[in-house]
């Protein structure tokens, strides 16, 4: 099944976008790896795909293992980069009664929470979401990250 390395297309239509905040930190997310943030931050955040390629439903709860996001000084990502980091693609939320824990897709994530970047101020972004039969799609369109 080609059906997750054929998703480029659609990682590449996601919705994502570096959002530059000037405020601090707030508080811990899920998919956090680290203690937060204390002086501005950079959330990637994107829609999770919701179909495939070919048009067939796509569940990112059950479809979906986990994305990885990768970071380098120019934008021509390949098969051969290293994430940087694995997100969740499901964080576990409770009810509001507290009873009953659900999945909730994971749709940002902050990146100064990354434990280990290049040096520079100008670096690229870029993600795949990986399924849960191991299957990765093709890399979304790189997003240029000014940090500060």
């Amino acid at each position: 099944m080609k059906r997750l390395a054929a998703m480029r297309m659609l990682l590449g239509g996601f919705a994502a976008a570096l959002l530059l905040a000037g405020c601090g930190g707030g508080g811990e997310t899920p998919q956090s790896q680290g203690p937060a943030p204390s002086g501005p931050v950079s959330v990637l955040a994107w829609t999770p795909p919701a179909s495939y390629k070919d048009n067939a439903p796509l569940d990112p709860a059950r479809d979906l293992d986990y994305y990885e996001i990768y970071v380098r000084h120019d934008s021509n990502f390949t098969d051969s980069d290293q994430p940087v980091i694995q997100i969740a693609a499901v964080a576990a939320a409770t009810s509001p009664d507290g009873r009953t824990v659900a999945g909730s897709p994971v749709t940002e994530f902050t990146l100064e929470l990354i434990p280990s970047l290049p040096a520079g101020n100008q670096l690229f972004v870029s993600m795949r979401a990986v399924g849960v039969d191991h299957q990765k799609s093709g890399f979304m369109d790189p997003v240029l990250w000014e940090r500060s």
